[in-house]
């Protein structure tokens, strides 16, 4: 594993945890809106909280592809290349399962929820995109052409699902920046990114 995984991978191993064996829908309640507010307000905030909560869970089940995410092996050069094949179809599985979850959220309703959710399809469709390109140059590569360039195809990959900001925008639209503190699953990301070592 590479040690740029290492703050991804420990949010997403602290929200399988959370999400009650990886795959499970967590048994969660939203919490209320605030005092002060009139009752179409706290409607519309829970809503908000309920569609903020169901987006985290939809990314957050990138865990499941993840949980299971097979080590490199490299005792040799095809086992080398067999298991970093394996450990990109763990990644392909996982971002397909995020995609899945973010197609099935109903409307925002909040506006800029919908833009919000359609980057992260972006997001998540171009890293499954070119994981999916690296995982065929490793399958059709003739084991005497094995070299440093091909073992290096899972790189790429590993680095841009290290990178991805399961949150990316909410800040950007404030009725989904205040849902996060009533949504149980995204306070699970936001906690344990905070917590995980940098």
């Amino acid at each position: 594993m590479r040690p740029g995984q290492s703050v991804f991978l420990v949010v997403l191993t602290g929200l399988c945890v959370s999400l009650s064996g990886c795959g499970q829908q967590p048994a969660r309640t939203v919490e209320p809106g605030g005092p002060g507010l009139s009752r179409e307000e706290v409607q519309l905030q829970d809503a908000a909280a309920r569609w903020a909560d169901d987006y985290c869970v939809a990314v957050g089940s990138l865990v499941q592809g993840l949980a299971t995410m097979p080590s490199v092996d490299p005792s040799s050069p095809q086992r080398a290349v067999r298991t970093s094949s394996e450990l990109l179809g763990s990644v392909i599985n996982g971002l397909d399962r995020a995609l899945d979850g973010l197609h099935r959220l109903p409307p925002s309703p909040v506006p800029g929820g919908d833009q919000v959710r359609a980057q992260a399809v972006t997001d998540f469709q171009g890293v499954r995109d070119r994981a999916s390109a690296a995982r065929q140059r490793l399958d059709s590569t003739e084991p005497g052409a094995i070299d440093e360039a091909t073992l290096g195809q899972a790189h790429g990959p590993l680095d841009e699902v290290a990178r991805l900001d399961l949150l990316n925008r909410f800040d950007a639209v404030p009725e989904l920046a205040t849902a996060v503190a009533h949504a149980p699953v995204c306070r699970q990301l936001t906690v344990q990114a905070t917590a995980a070592p940098r």
